[in-house]
């Protein structure tokens, strides 16, 4: 069962939806290219996914940047936390609630001078449950108050799609399980959970989202991508983000 971990969370939703109304979030937008300007910080925030330990596209992309467009002399920061959702949602058998992001963010920015942000959020915020208007909002909200915080900040935007959740490559532990969660995720959770978190963000429309890039098809039914983990990219699925975002912004 879903919840918000405490009261100061449910807080801030209300004030999110408040400040959607009367918000139109999506329709025509530019799809222009981002361009870096030469020695910005980039900062990185998402799960897991964009935290790897240390060892994934965040550092790819600056491994790549160095060599080749060292010009633009670009620090690449590390800001994501395993667990993480921008919904405020933990499901049942998780050990503990969910980091918000909403609850470091301002510490986060206080503690980075960052010029871009980099923004991937989705496989978590879901958590791994069945579909609903309800969820698909609380996601909405999640990315437009994110948008909000850089407008504040006056830091532009990269909205990247989360990745897919790779479950035929490696299928759920209990195929039979009628509570979902990271564990046993429902079945459908890729096709009618992820892929409208990607419309989502494909189709976000604020002034600080400055480009979104697409992550999930590039990644979908790469086998070669995963291991015997369906939520994780192994190696070569990390490379396959950097080079991808790399494609997107290296011009």
């Amino acid at each position: 069962m879903a919840d918000f971990s405490n009261m100061n969370r449910r807080k801030f939703i209300n004030r999110s939806v408040l400040a959607l109304a009367g918000t139109t979030l999506f329709g025509c937008f530019d799809r222009n290219r981002f361009k870096f300007e030469k020695n910005q910080v980039v900062g990185c925030f998402g799960d897991s996914i964009t935290f790897a330990q240390g060892n994934g596209y965040v550092e790819m992309l600056q491994g790549k940047f160095n060599e080749e467009r060292p010009e633009l002399n670009l620090k690449f920061i590390n800001l994501g936390k395993n667990s993480e959702t921008v919904t405020g949602l933990t499901e049942k058998d998780h050990p503990g609630p969910r980091p918000y992001l909403f609850e470091r963010l301002d510490q986060a920015l206080d503690n980075n001078d960052i010029d871009v942000a980099l923004f991937c959020y989705g496989m978590n915020d879901g958590i791994y449950g069945k579909p609903s208007k309800t969820l698909f909002n609380s996601f909405k909200i999640g990315v437009y108050s994110f948008l909000e915080k850089m407008r504040q900040r006056d830091i532009k935007t990269i909205l990247i799609t989360p990745p897919p959740l790779a479950l035929a490559i490696a299928p759920r532990k209990d195929p039979e399980a009628t509570s979902f969660g990271y564990k046993n995720p429902y079945p459908k959770y890729d096709e009618e959970v992820l892929k409208e978190f990607t419309r989502i963000i494909l189709e976000m429309q604020h002034p600080y989202a400055n480009a979104r890039i697409n992550i999930r098809d590039v990644l979908y039914g790469q086998d070669p991508c995963y291991d015997k983990d369906p939520i994780h990219p192994n190696k070569a699925g990390q490379r396959l983000i950097a080079d991808t975002i790399f494609s997107k912004l290296a011009f």
